[in-house]
């Protein structure tokens, strides 16, 4: 109505009145409180709406005269555009009845509608700062997410666009920062939220002024908080913080880091697990400061340190029970983001990449990915036949300058991959194959570098017995020791392990040219071969076709994959000589076990009995694999 900007006062004087007199205010839930709430919040935001209404209708008019007519009208309705409908003691009676309803357990929006009303107008009063009190507490505290977003958004209008003196602001921050301790994760994620707004809205000279208050806190959290969610907010938080404080501060807090991984004492391990997380940080949000000087030098130097401590001190049986992973973790995290950001610094620290290397068969599977991942990005950038970077850059490799490193790689990759079933991973073992199918194009054109030195053997224990001859030639040719030491991983039981395996040989049929892989050829359809056919024996799998044929036929995809890799002919060859192979080793054992019945019967029972428990075992697990395939879990 047309009336209702001459009425204003008289309006919020009644509807004022209706919530004090008829004790609708003593009930935040009650229908009549909550229609006064939106009464009075549209009143208080009436004459800024009509502002923005007579700024559009001034850009329709036509002549000069109205222009300048609807100019000044806008003078006079902006001159009055910060009065309220309410004098100060209705004011202060209004701002009591908000702080009582927004304490209630059940919020609504136009509690909130009113007080963000008073907010745009810039009131002020000591009970107004009282009430933005109790809203920061809602911001944590509150169980509705979209109370707490609210909550966030009424107070970030206050603080940043209020008055308020040296000491308030530095309450109001001192209360933040404690709210990210709270107990319950959503609210902390709130306070975490809160945080980072007034990290990134602060102007930078009282960023820069209350940057202990926030560096020291959001660390300790850091290091302390059991949620993922919470730990990366904080995260982002301090990288935030990073960005925009001047190169002095953060020569300082680069120096706290430095003096946290040089620390001793019962806390030591803790402050340079710390110092690695916060280095982390650094990396990934100023790198043209650490770029200066020789930081990262020193930083590498720190690195190469504590993993090759942590190396020396490394307990498989106990590291998984503990914390004591964690320390590695971090610092590979660190170096990970310093190869990502400048390789052709990180690839001159050849003993930092030895003790990457060696931290492949860490017992942690974390540890294990993330030194995978590292890996990974430096052999990605480097042609695998030359050994120089792919795009023209001076970069150099610790595998020319450590002889013997190619091969250490590889034997480390296929104990990743002979792992139990129970410890397979999957991202693990998709990064093993990425960095196997490099491996072995390497190995083609510089298989000089998998020796220490000349007279070296690359024959490990695990591989089966060879002739005389076999032996020399895989002691001289680092591709067969890989094909063979795969070969006898796919082997064992398990059909994950096996996968991996066959998903490593279809790696080489895509990615590697046909004269690598050609001459292996028979170690790779022996493995595929035998699996094949003990799974189109099983009577089990028979008797289940439609559900497992698609395991089944994946050995016979991968032997695809090779034939028109390598040719039909050459594959024919060798598959015929891996079947005729097999049958006559198959012969031999039947007629061993045939020689034995008759010349140690007691023997031969001894096996039968074996046999049968092994085949009960067999069946058993078809059947629990069967049924955990289909979301059916037996209770033990």
């Amino acid at each position: 109505l047309a009336s209702v900007s001459f009425c204003r006062k008289e309006l919020g004087s009644l509807t004022l009145a209706i919530l004090t007199t008829t004790g609708a205010s003593s009930n935040a839930q009650d229908e009549m409180t909550q229609m006064c709430f939106k009464t009075l919040a549209l009143l208080i935001a009436l004459d800024r709406k009509e502002v923005f209404e007579d700024v559009n209708s001034s850009l329709v008019c036509g002549t000069s005269n109205d222009l300048i007519i609807n100019a000044e009208n806008r003078k006079v309705r902006n001159s009055s555009s910060r009065t309220l409908p309410l004098n100060t003691v209705q004011m202060e009676v209004l701002v009591s009845i908000l702080r009582a309803a927004v304490t209630d357990l059940e919020h609504y929006n136009s509690t909130f509608s009113v007080i963000k009303a008073i907010t745009s107008m810039k009131y002020t009063s000591p009970g107004y700062y009282d009430l933005m009190d109790v809203i920061l507490k809602i911001s944590v505290q509150s169980h509705k997410p979209t109370v707490r977003q609210q909550a966030h958004q009424i107070f970030m209008m206050y603080f940043i666009g209020y008055p308020m003196g040296k000491e308030r602001i530095e309450n109001h921050l001192k209360q933040i920062i404690l709210n990210i301790k709270y107990e319950y994760e959503d609210g902390r994620l709130s306070a975490l939220g809160l945080v980072s707004v007034v990290i990134q809205k602060l102007p930078i000279p009282l960023l820069e002024e209350y940057t202990q208050l926030f560096f020291l806190p959001l660390i300790l959290q850091l290091v302390n908080d059991e949620s993922k969610k919470c730990r990366k907010m904080v995260a982002d938080c301090i990288s935030k913080l990073l960005k925009r404080i001047s190169v002095q501060l953060l020569s300082s807090l680069y120096d706290y880091g430095i003096r946290w991984f040089d620390a001793d004492g019962k806390d030591a391990q803790q402050l340079r697990r710390t110092s690695a997380q916060l280095f982390g940080i650094f990396v990934e949000a100023r790198i043209d400061f650490m770029k200066r000087g020789s930081r990262i030098d020193e930083l590498l130097s720190h690195l190469h340190k504590y993993l090759d401590m942590e190396i020396r001190c490394l307990d498989g049986n106990t590291v998984l029970l503990g914390k004591q992973w964690e320390m590695c973790y971090f610092c590979l995290q660190s170096l990970d983001k310093l190869n990502g950001q400048v390789p052709e610094i990180t690839s001159k620290y050849t003993d930092v990449w030895k003790s990457c290397v060696k931290l492949l068969i860490h017992p942690h599977p974390w540890v294990q990915l993330t030194s995978s991942k590292i890996i990974q990005s430096h052999l990605s950038r480097l042609d695998p036949y030359k050994l120089v970077s792919k795009g023209g850059h001076s970069l150099t490799s610790f595998l020319v300058d450590v002889p013997g490193s190619l091969f250490e790689i590889t034997r480390n990759l296929c104990y990743q991959l002979n792992a139990g079933e129970e410890k397979q991973i999957e991202i693990v073992s998709s990064l093993a194959i990425k960095n196997l199918a490099w491996s072995i194009q390497a190995m083609c054109g510089r298989p000089d570098l998998c020796f220490k030195v000349q007279e070296s053997t690359l024959i490990s224990a695990n591989d089966e017995e060879l002739d005389e001859s076999e032996c020399q030639q895989k002691s001289t040719d680092p591709i067969l020791w890989l094909m063979t030491r795969l070969s006898n991983i796919a082997k064992r039981p398990g059909s994950i392990r096996r996968n991996s395996i066959f998903k490593c040989y279809a790696a080489f049929a895509t990615l590697c040219e046909a004269t690598i892989i050609t001459p292996y050829l028979e170690l790779m359809l022996e493995a595929l071969n035998r699996v094949a056919v003990e799974r189109e024996n099983s009577e089990t799998i028979k008797s289940n076709e439609n559900n497992d044929l698609p395991i089944v036929d994946f050995p016979r995809e991968v032997m695809q994959l090779l034939e028109d890799k390598c040719g039909t002919e050459k594959f024919v060859s060798a598959f015929t000589n891996v079947k005729s192979k097999a049958r006559d080793k198959r012969d031999e054992r039947k007629q061993m076990i045939a020689a034995e019945a008759v010349h140690d019967p007691v023997a031969s029972a001894k096996r039968r009995i074996a046999k049968q428990g092994k085949e009960k075992q067999r069946k058993k697990r078809r059947i629990e694999e069967r049924m955990n395939s289909r979301g059916v879990f037996k209770n033990r």
